[in-house]
């Protein structure tokens, strides 16, 4: 690609406490076959030796900036603020510090968010990984909706993108994959700062209304899912609080009237994640899941099909 036309890309690092992880993810940042980007490294007060690690790559001719912060943010998306308002490029790459990314990843989507006009996200097929880096298949969150779709590369209006897939459930599960633009992220990022689990849900569903939305299969993002990772931790207290922001995505969605938000929603996978995880709940909080109404009038009717099966 001719340098002229590619665009510089932010390339945003925040990290937590993946010390271990750290050289290969910032490995596969520097090693992509792509000229044109800065990298800012962020730690929210890890209590492992990331700011250590970190520091060894302070040098690199493409880290611009690397934060170390005196006290923890508590919020991912507090990382994610700052580092949108240091970077300089035109697009944003949220590489998360415990994922990999293919050589080409930069490359690949590049070019696409260059090939049309308006494109607010391109986003790569995502493969998740163990915590030893074992390719575990490819995540395939969205083939619930539409099974064939993610094996060839697309662009969709992103009104379209919403109503039929991202209103439903979070069809770009971790921001790793994706390069948005920064103009769209600093409007919107604010909308997300309560949020501690699924606030990127929100974000996409917030920066697609704005353009297109672009894919490509041919380009790999590598996402790292492990017992320790916050996302897989089941204790009641944060099962609640992230069931309470899954209805405060849709209500916020709902709130601004975006595409599809008058349709039927299909939400039953929530349901269904509730149900998975009655093992770790007593009897009373399993039968008093924090749905809103409508979701809590289908969960019952769920529980009755289950029970009546057995």
């Amino acid at each position: 690609m001719d340098l002229n036309l590619m665009p510089f890309v932010s390339v945003i690092v925040p990290n937590y406490n993946h010390a271990r992880f750290l050289p290969e993810r910032l490995n596969s940042v520097f090693q992509q076959d792509f000229d044109n980007y800065e990298v800012i490294l962020l730690d929210d007060k890890s209590t492992d030796n990331s700011a250590d690690v970190l520091a060894s790559y302070a040098s690199h001719p493409r880290v611009s900036h690397l934060i170390l912060n005196e006290s923890n943010s508590g919020s991912p998306f507090v990382q994610w603020q700052k580092g949108l308002e240091l970077a300089k490029g035109e697009y944003i790459w949220l590489a998360e510090s415990d994922d990999v990314a293919a050589p080409d990843f930069l490359s690949t989507l590049s070019a696409c968010v260059q090939s049309e006009h308006d494109i607010a996200i391109a986003f790569a097929r995502s493969y998740r990984i163990d915590e030893h880096g074992n390719n575990q298949g490819f995540n395939a969150w969205g083939e619930v909706i539409e099974p064939l779709r993610w094996n060839k590369p697309f662009v969709n209006k992103g009104d379209n993108e919403i109503a039929h897939f991202l209103i439903h459930r979070n069809t770009i599960p971790n921001a790793s994959a994706v390069l948005f633009r920064k103009d769209l992220g600093l409007q919107h990022i604010t909308d997300i700062m309560n949020y501690r689990f699924c606030g990127d849900w929100l974000f996409w569903i917030l920066l697609a209304s704005h353009g297109k939305v672009a894919y490509r299969p041919d380009t790999f993002n590598y996402f790292r899912r492990y017992a320790t990772a916050t996302s897989l931790k089941r204790d009641k207290e944060r099962l609640d609080a992230r069931f309470a922001e899954y209805n405060a995505v849709v209500k916020a969605a709902m709130d601004r009237k975006m595409p599809g938000t008058s349709s039927p929603l299909q939400h039953d996978w929530m349901i269904d994640e509730w149900i998975a995880n009655k093992q770790h709940m007593s009897v009373w909080d399993f039968l008093m899941p924090p749905f809103s109404s409508p979701l809590r009038k289908r969960f019952y009717k769920a529980l009755f099909k289950r029970l009546i099966k057995r």
